[in-house]
Order: C-alpha cells, then sequence, then structure tokens
C-alpha cells in the first residue's frame, strides 16, 4: 500500500512538472513573439517616418533653389509713343522698376528706338512680357536661368563659422593678458568683420537677382509696310521716297559741307586774286621797261 502510495504521488508530482514546464514555454513563446511584434513595429514605423522626411526634404529643396532668371525681348511697333508708355505703366504695375534706360531716333523719319533694363518680379515675369509682346511685334526673345543654390549654401555655411569665430574672439579679447595679444586678436576680429561684411553684401545680391529677374527689352519704331507684307506699289512708293530722301540728304550734306570750307575757300580766292593782280603787274612793269623796236627796213622792189 506504502508503494502505490508512492507511486501515485511521484506520478503526480510528474504531471503537475510537466504542466509547469509547458505553461513556461507558452509564456516564453508568446513573450518572444509579442517581442517581435514590437521590434518590427517600431522599425516599419522608422522606415515611414524616414521616408516621409526624405520626400519632404526633396520637397523643400526644390522650393529653397536659387535662380537667377533673365529674359531678352526685341520688339517692332508703329505707335513708339503708346507702346512705350504701355511698358513702362506695366513694369510699374508689376511691381517692378527700371535699372537703366535710353531713347533716340527721329520722330520725323520714324526711325525713334528704346532701350530698357528692367527688373521684373521674379514670379511675374511671364505677365510682364506677354504684356510687353502686345505693344507690337515680337522679333525676338530668349529667356535663361542660372543656379546659385551651391554658392548661396556655401556662402550661408562660411558666414556661420565667420560668427562663431567673432564670438569666440570677442570671449578671448576680454581674457587678452598683455598689449601684443590685446592687438592681434582686434587684427584677426578686423579681418573677419570684413569677411562677414563681403559675404553678408554677396548675399543680399544675390537675394535680390533671385527675386527680380532682369529683362532687356528694345523697342524699334517701324513703319506699318514693315509689319505688314507691302505690295508692288508700296515698294515703288517706298524706293521712291528713300531715293528722294537721299537726293535732300545729299544736297543738304554738300551745303554743310561748302559752309565748312566757306573761309578755306575765301582764303584760296583772295590769295589767288593777289596772285593774279601781282602777275598783271609784273607783266605792265616788263612792257614799260622793254625799248622800242627800231623801223623794220623796206623790202626791195622785185623785178620782173
Amino acid at each position: 500500500m506504502k508503494q502505490q502510495a508512492v507511486l501515485r504521488l511521484a506520478a503526480a508530482a510528474a504531471s503537475l512538472f510537466l504542466l509547469f514546464s509547458l505553461a513556461a514555454c507558452g509564456g516564453r513563446a508568446s513573450n518572444a513573439a509579442d517581442s517581435s511584434s514590437a521590434q518590427t513595429a517600431p522599425a516599419e514605423e522608422s522606415y515611414d517616418a524616414t521616408l516621409t522626411d526624405t520626400t519632404t526634404a526633396e520637397g523643400s529643396a526644390l522650393s529653397d533653389r536659387k535662380l537667377i532668371t533673365t529674359a531678352d525681348l526685341s520688339l517692332d511697333v508703329t505707335d513708339f509713343e503708346a507702346a512705350v508708355a504701355e511698358i513702362e505703366q506695366q513694369a510699374a504695375a508689376l511691381g517692378g522698376y527700371f535699372a537703366s534706360s535710353s531713347q533716340g531716333g527721329s520722330a520725323e523719319r520714324g526711325t525713334r528706338w528704346a532701350e530698357y533694363h528692367a527688373r521684373i518680379p521674379a514670379s511675374r515675369l511671364g505677365e510682364f512680357l506677354d504684356s510687353a509682346g502686345g505693344t507690337g511685334t515680337v522679333t525676338s526673345l530668349t529667356q535663361g536661368t542660372t543656379d546659385i543654390t551651391s554658392q548661396y549654401v556655401d556662402n550661408e555655411a562660411r558666414l556661420a563659422s565667420l560668427r562663431t569665430q567673432e564670438e569666440r574672439l570677442l570671449e578671448l579679447l576680454e581674457q587678452a593678458g598683455t598689449l601684443e595679444d590685446l592687438i592681434l586678436l582686434e587684427d584677426k576680429l578686423t579681418d573677419v568683420r570684413y569677411e562677414i561684411e563681403t559675404i553678408t553684401g554677396q548675399q543680399k545680391l544675390y537675394d535680390n537677382q533671385v527675386e527680380y529677374a532682369t529683362v532687356t527689352l528694345w523697342v524699334n519704331e517701324v513703319s506699318r509696310q514693315t509689319i505688314t507684307a507691302p505690295t508692288f506699289g508700296d515698294r515703288v512708293i517706298e524706293a521712291f521716297y528713300g531715293s528722294l530722301q537721299n537726293v535732300v540728304d545729299l544736297a543738304q550734306g554738300a551745303v554743310i559741307l561748302l559752309i565748312y570750307f566757306a573761309p578755306f575757300l575765301l582764303f584760296l580766292a583772295l590769295a589767288a586774286g593777289l596772285l593774279v593782280l601781282a602777275i598783271r603787274a609784273r607783266r605792265r612793269a616788263k612792257r614799260r621797261s622793254s625799248p622800242p623796236a627800231q623801223n623794220a627796213a623796206p623790202n626791195p622792189p622785185k623785178n620782173d
């Protein structure tokens, strides 16, 4: 009986040990699964966050690019005054200004011209070109951009480094113990501040060039026949008037040339007159000083 009781207790203990072992294995497996799931989820979230940050950085980099925009526009216009007034008014309306301008030519001949160097907000360059092109006939149009992003970023990094140097030098100046150290530190600080001002000025110039596009605009006054295809009669009339104008120009040039040389011609005429008078006076003197000619002997009579 005692042996059977011992066997039953041993069997019960073995069963309990087996149950505890299975429970422990299941718990560890569950913990491992939970740990694996916990590790996988943050990794996926980290990947998604990295992808989102990369995409945002690329978009930000594209939006922060520093581009200098330029355009060259040439126009032929028949109503010169109206075209020029419209161009100037439109530039002001768009928030731009003219860095320089010049005009020339003849209103009577219809050969006036104007040249503008306009600064137009880069975001409104298309509006200005469309408006200016509508005042006449566009004979040429070119546009271009220059990417200065790398130069701009390099300047910003250089400025940050120089400002750090400036702060460090100011701290050292407060701790300078000798006059020699003080002079050396002040000289170095002066150099650093000069570089800061130079690069800052360059950055301001870059900012202005990026914000405002530069437009070189030529406006040429022409007759309507040069814009529309002329007929044969128009060409004949234009050739006649052109030839007549050349004759007038030649006559005017001859008169101006004559007036220009008038003093020289007057001097030459006076010299020539004095020379003629001198020659005549000399001839008269010779005639008076020469002896009278002897009478010639009569011819002997001829014998028949």
